[in-house]
């Protein structure tokens, strides 16, 4: 009879333990999806996300380093334009990757409504002709502002 209540209590510990792990890993990826929810949602704001692989070639590197840098020179002053480097291979990445339709490397400029794709560009003249790359991200930035 011991054995038989002391193999049920276990169970139900058992049991406990599962829901309980289970609802704090639900309530991570929650907090994780209002993040992002709440980043998307101001209108004001205009997020310009530079998706990449772990193995980068040098153009996709020029692609990247480009676009830092003229968001951080052209928008250091208007808190409402935000670059976001996303490693796509990272987990806690796939939300915001599956949310603007990314497979692979590229150059996106969103602002809640409205979204640019910029990769053709960005490949075509990052490395080439990074002043006319990077013009075409501040008209893109300033048109969605």
């Amino acid at each position: 009879m011991k054995k038989l209540s002391l193999f049920t209590i276990s169970c139900m510990l058992m049991i406990f333990a599962v829901f309980t792990s289970c609802n704090s890993q639900t309530s991570s990826a929650e907090n994780e999806k209002s993040e992002i929810q709440s980043d998307q949602q101001e209108s004001s704001k205009v997020f310009v996300y530079y998706f990449h692989g772990d193995r980068r070639c040098t153009t996709c590197k020029a692609v990247g380093s480009v676009s830092k840098e003229t968001v951080a020179e052209a928008f250091s002053d208007n808190p409402n334009v935000i670059f976001k480097d996303i490693n796509i291979e990272e987990i806690e990445n796939n939300e915001l990757k599956d949310m603007l339709e990314m497979s692979g490397s590229g150059l996106f400029i969103y602002n809640g409504d409205k979204k640019e794709d910029l990769t053709a560009i960005g490949f075509q003249k990052a490395v080439n002709n990074p002043e006319e790359f990077s013009e075409k991200i501040i008209s893109t930035v300033k048109e969605l502002l």
